[in-house]
Parts: C-alpha cells; structure tokens; sequence
C-alpha cells in the first residue's frame, strides 16, 4: 500500500512530501494510572489518562536529496505535524524523541528516514 505522507514543521521552516510511510511503525501508549496497596488489603485507583504515543516511524522517499531535506527539517527547533491520506488514523502533531536515520533501501532503490517520536496532541 503506497500513502501520501506530508510533514509540516510548525513553526513554518518547511514540508517535505514522502512517497510512502510506516514500515516498519511502532507505537505505543504509555499508562499512568496509580495503583495504590491498601494496608488492610485491597488496592485503591487514581485513574490517569494515558500518555500520548511514542514510537518510531519510517518514510519513503524517491530519491537522496528528498530523504536528506526530511532530516534536516526535523533537525528545527519545532514540533511537526504528520497527515497521511488515507490512513488518517495515523496522524499527529509530534516532537522528535531519540534520533532521526537516513538510509538506503536497496530492495526497493528508494531513500529511508526513520524518525523517533513522541505525539504531543
């Protein structure tokens, strides 16, 4: 399945369009709930929300100097917003955790950018 990814920096430093997105994608949601051991037995709990999510996403790119503009809008000082057609579900507005990688997939002869990420909306 091919998707239309776009990345927009919000503070307007730029958008980069991929070819493809999310593979591999991973993700999760981290709980915050606090379970409480009561002295008598039993156990009380604050219910939290949920953290918003984290994980790693790859994108597509048709050539080497497409990957490398995507790297180096996600080295801004700003969160990006992510919207993939149809696949809205995947969407966010993000900063970068960890890292952001170039490479080449060989396989395919199309240009990688795995990018670490923590959702903030």
């Amino acid at each position: 399945m091919t998707d239309l990814v776009t990345i927009f920096a919000t503070n307007g430093a730029g958008t980069v369009t991929a070819v493809d997105v999310m593979l591999p994608y991973s993700t999760s949601w981290g709980a915050r709930n606090v379970i409480h051991q009561l002295i008598g037995g039993g156990i009380a709990v604050s219910l939290v929300a949920p953290q918003p999510r984290s994980g790693t996403f790859v994108v597509f790119f048709g050539s080497e100097d497409a990957a490398y503009a995507c790297a180096q809008l996600h080295q801004q000082e700003s969160s990006f917003t992510l919207e993939v057609v149809d696949r809205s579900h995947l969407g966010m507005t993000y900063v970068v955790d960890s890292s952001v990688s170039i490479s080449l997939d060989t396989d395919a002869a199309r240009w990688k950018v795995t990018v670490g990420f923590q959702e903030i909306t």
